[in-house]
């Protein structure tokens, strides 16, 4: 055999060799209790790729195969893989279906209601980050055994399985506090000192019942039409004392006095001191001789005196009638 057809041969086994060599894969996700050789490289065939080389990881957790530990597993099962360097390693992740703290605490206030407890009231989690993890294929539920109220303390503890129906997967003991909750209209935005608030402008929140203030507005017809007295953040409750009906006179603004009876109307100018909604007192002074008095505002830019308070002067208008009256 001639050097030309050595090296044709050499080139050649080289050649299947590395095609028929195993190559990592950069990350693997499994949905079953065993990761296969298969979830591990690539390039070999299908009766290899499915030998179970260990038990895969819980449902939704990780495990991280560092270059030594595919090493061992590669030569005990005939794959021909060899490191490159310490940096081979792969993280295989076992597929789950997430039970959120959302599903469990409606799972929980579901069967409070069922037992005739705490209508309409919600139920606080001990631990409100408890997570469950099911394996891929289940239903994202849950069912309540061993269910126990303690009325006097507010506490309920049970027993939470998941899924609802089928093997079951998880079991475990919460504990929460059973709460007596409030729906209350509050902003959906941030609103100024003197904005009017629309239908638009509410929306709505939950508060236990404990911890809402003395004076809480609690409808929001107690909110739509009015005005506010201060600038407020959204999703908080709203005092009543931090509404009121649109100013119709504000502080400043020129106004019109009115005295009026059966028998006469006089009017003189002002200035509003005060703000004022419909029908409210405010301060007024008599632009031409200063002198201050109480009036109810009567409309916009029209403000009204009794006739036994008194009556600012000069008159700037005095029907035919009212002169006499007024001599």
């Amino acid at each position: 055999m001639n050097r030309f057809a050595a090296l044709l041969i050499a080139a050649t086994l080289l050649s299947t060799a590395h095609a028929d060599a195993a190559t990592l894969k950069p990350a693997a996700t499994v949905t079953d209790g065993q990761i296969l050789l298969g979830d591990l490289f690539d390039g070999l065939p299908g009766d290899q790729a499915m030998r179970p080389v260990m038990p895969a990881p819980a449902p939704g957790r990780r495990a991280n195969l560092d270059a030594p530990t595919l090493s061992r597993i590669a030569a005990s099962n005939g794959v021909e893989w060899r490191a490159t360097g310490g940096g081979d390693r792969i993280v295989v992740e076992r597929a789950a279906v997430q039970v959120g703290n959302d599903v469990i605490a409606d799972g929980l206030r579901q069967a409070l209601q069922e037992a005739g407890i705490g209508d309409g009231a919600d139920v606080l989690m001990d631990n409100r980050t408890l997570t469950f993890f099911l394996p891929a294929g289940n239903d994202a539920t849950v069912r309540v055994e061993n269910l126990a109220y303690d009325a006097q303390r507010g506490r309920v503890t049970a027993e939470i399985i998941a899924p609802a129906t089928g093997p079951e997967a998880v079991r475990h003991t919460v504990g929460a506090r059973v709460v007596d909750m409030v729906e209350l209209p509050v902003l959906a935005r941030r609103m100024g000192q003197g904005e009017v608030v629309g239908e638009a402008d509410i929306t709505w929140i939950k508060l236990p019942r404990d911890r809402l203030q003395a004076g809480a507005v609690v409808e929001a017809s107690e909110m739509i039409g009015k005005s506010l007295r201060r600038a407020i953040a959204p999703n908080q409750a709203v005092n009543a004392r931090d509404v009121r009906d649109p100013v119709v006179v504000g502080k400043g603004q020129a106004v019109t006095i009115l005295l009026q009876t059966e028998v006469m109307t006089l009017t003189a100018s002002g200035k509003a001191l005060t703000d004022g909604a419909q029908g409210e007192l405010v301060r007024i002074v008599n632009t031409s001789s200063n002198r201050v008095i109480e009036a109810v505002v009567a409309g916009p830019n029209l403000v009204a005196v009794r006739p036994s308070g008194q009556i600012p002067t000069p008159v700037s208008h005095v029907s035919g009638a009212s002169k006499k009256a007024a001599r």
